[in-house]
């Protein structure tokens, strides 16, 4: 039951993006340009500053991490606590060596769009690097998708260091996002941490993604009705997503738009709760009938969570999901 239309998404999506607990920055250009956006950090001892007669010594287990004067701040922010045999791997490197796995496959970085994400402070990044337009991919309903690689880094030990390879679709100013493509690294900042393997996932993924080609156009090809797709959302996706979640894809799949529950949760179930209409999902039809529009509905989902790493979650599991429906 829809009850009618409101202009904004869900509420719970509106607010700032965020990653873990500090907010974060969107910025965009070429490889050499993003370079200023990110601060660079260095270790040091971890104590306290004394007040009066106080006594106190360094820690001789943990370090920590700080912020260097950045831009028109010329203050020192400590950013985190790390110990002893943890390895602070700069963002710049990270760029560095990105820039040198696109040479080695022989992709100019001057024509690769780059997107940072970055937290407050700057010790969580996410670097999106967009391929040249030779690599992009339509699936046949005209809308294209670019192949990227992308980085995701930490210099306070929070999250681990991650390399992947990942199609992003052109019709939403935000981009809809298909994690399917397999080539993954995943490092903890420890003993043997090499950057270097980025390169290896780059080639990897280049290799892989005339697979993941394929498998778009043979979802497109396999058609999906709504009633095997309500049982689905019932319960793949409230299993994974939960309720709200698998309330908004059943409407999406019904009607092309996004929605919020309107209606009392006890009694009802993701398909029979009444909801409002918010907003036309960018590239959705006025009603699923591939699988691939199915794809593109997790897709949305996942890329609305206001959380980056939710987002990056969401997404591991939409291959998983979309198997359930097969």
């Amino acid at each position: 039951m829809i009850l009618g239309n409101q202009p904004t998404g869900a509420p719970e999506e509106e607010a700032t993006p965020k990653w873990g607990n500090s907010p974060v920055t969107f910025h965009e250009g070429t490889l050499a340009e993003i370079r200023q956006y990110i601060p660079q950090f260095e270790r040091r001892g971890f104590g306290l500053s004394l007040q009066g007669n106080e006594q106190c010594r360094m820690n001789q287990r943990l370090d920590t991490i700080v912020r260097l004067p950045f831009h028109d701040d010329n203050a020192l922010i400590p950013v985190g606590v790390v110990s002893k045999d943890y390895a602070l791997v700069p963002h710049t490197d990270v760029l560095d060596v990105a820039t040198k796995s696109l040479e080695a496959a022989q992709i100019a970085p001057d024509k690769v769009r780059t997107q940072l994400k970055i937290t407050e402070y700057g010790e969580r990044m996410a670097l999106s690097l967009f391929l040249p337009d030779e690599y992009q991919f339509d699936p046949g309903d005209g809308h294209p998708m670019a192949l990227r690689l992308e980085c995701m880094n930490s210099v306070d030990g929070s999250t681990r260091f991650r390399a992947l390879m990942g199609w992003f679709r052109f019709v939403c100013s935000n981009g809809l996002i298909i994690g399917v493509t397999r080539s993954d690294m995943r490092r903890r900042h420890v003993g043997d941490f090499r950057l270097q393997d980025i390169g290896d996932v780059l080639t990897s993924g280049l290799k892989e993604a005339d697979k993941e080609k394929k498998n778009f156009k043979n979802w497109r090809m396999s058609p999906v009705t709504i009633n095997k797709i309500a049982p689905w959302t019932e319960e793949h996706v409230r299993k994974a997503w939960g309720f709200k979640a698998a309330t908004r894809a059943f409407h999406i799949a019904r009607t092309g738009a996004d929605a919020e529950i309107a209606g009392q949760y006890k009694g009802t179930t993701p398909t029979t709760i009444p909801v409002r209409r918010t907003t036309q999902v960018p590239g959705a039809p006025k009603e699923c009938r591939t699988l691939y529009d199915v794809s593109q509905i997790l897709a949305w989902l996942a890329k609305e969570r206001r959380d980056l790493q939710e987002q990056l979650e969401w997404r591991e599991a939409i291959p998983e999901l979309m198997n359930s429906l097969n």
